[in-house]
């Protein structure tokens, strides 16, 4: 796996080895950011369910002046150090290892700009995304106007919320990506 644009494009990243990571396409990244390229310039970026850490080094690569990878398991998180390591981006990245509905229920101290979440695709459908946007919004993690992109299957559909706009719904194969913009209070 590459990052696809930006100043590290063409760097190779580590994936962890196994089932349990399922990495964000290329094409799919590129869409993605694409989308976002005219909200990053010097945001801070929350990648939630990391993995590999693909997604927010891709968003520090195109502008984002800081990112925060949540992740459980050890492994992906040693991997997501490494990732870091490789790009030499540890004065702008930090890594938490919690399991993300506990690290979002007490994290009221920090605000980001956008943040992503690609959590295990059964757990992204038998939870939903309800309970994440709420807990964001709440919780103040992301910031009035900010963005939420939720990956998941194309079959699943984005969940509303009265505290989030769905601004952009796309479909990539088997890939849906559902952009929510936070409202204002």
């Amino acid at each position: 796996m590459r990052i696809a644009g930006g100043e590290w494009r063409g760097r190779n990243l580590r994936v962890p080895q196994g089932d349990a990571v399922r990495p964000t396409q290329d094409r799919v990244r590129e869409a993605l950011f694409s989308m976002l390229q005219f909200e990053l310039e010097g945001a801070s970026f929350l990648d939630l369910f990391a993995g590999s850490g693909a997604v927010g080094l891709e968003a520090l690569s195109r502008g984002a002046a800081r990112a925060t990878f949540v992740e459980l398991s050890p492994r992906h998180v040693a991997c997501v150090n490494a990732n870091i390591a490789l790009v030499k981006a540890e004065a702008r990245a930090s890594v938490v290892r919690a399991d993300v509905y506990a690290w979002l229920a007490s994290a009221a101290t920090m605000a980001f700009d956008v943040a992503y979440a690609d959590p295990p695709y059964e757990l992204g459908a038998e939870q939903g995304y309800a309970r994440m946007l709420a807990l964001l919004a709440e919780r103040g993690v992301v910031k009035e106007g900010g963005l939420f992109i939720a990956e998941m299957k194309s079959h699943q559909s984005p969940d509303a919320s009265p505290l989030w706009e769905l601004c952009r719904d796309r479909l990539y194969g088997h890939t849906r990506l559902a952009i929510y913009r936070r409202l204002n209070a």
